[in-house]
């Protein structure tokens, strides 16, 4: 049960399944017999997964999506905004929708303070909005 849960939360930060995999892999093997304390192995494969991305933006321009995906159908729009986002912002609508962890607990993985958390979701769920409506959003302003 345990694996199946780091295994959804490692694909919702990867934007394929190898590298979800792969990370998982990693975090439960470096328990060692250890009792499997998930927060800690969701810790390990935000750390591992920011890594990742760190290297290959210092490598070569980040790619939106993985190899395969030409010859696999696309994804539905919801799907494609989720993976446009900032890796920043999938953790955090990842342990909140994907997971569904407290804010309090979230914000623990994270090792943030939950007002700062609660402020990184609230700009993560704006952005996701972005993504999902485009330009569409319609900004109000008072003209005097």
């Amino acid at each position: 049960m345990i694996v199946q849960r780091l295994r959804r939360f490692a694909r919702a930060l990867c934007r394929d399944s190898e590298t979800a995999d792969a990370l998982v892999l990693e975090a439960l093997s470096s328990h060692d017999g250890k009792r499997l304390d998930y927060h800690r192995l969701l810790t390990m494969i935000i750390a591992r997964r920011r890594d990742l991305e760190e290297r290959e933006t210092s490598i070569k321009p980040q790619r939106l999506v993985p190899k395969t995906a030409s010859t696999a159908p696309a994804p539905p729009d919801i799907l494609r905004a989720f993976e446009r986002l900032a890796l920043p912002d999938r953790e955090v609508l990842a342990l909140i929708s994907v997971e569904g962890m407290p804010y309090e607990e979230a914000a623990s993985v994270l090792a943030l303070r939950e007002e700062t958390f609660i402020a990184r979701l609230t700009r993560a769920r704006a952005a996701f909005a972005r993504q999902v409506d485009g330009e569409r959003h319609v900004v109000l302003r008072i003209v005097k």
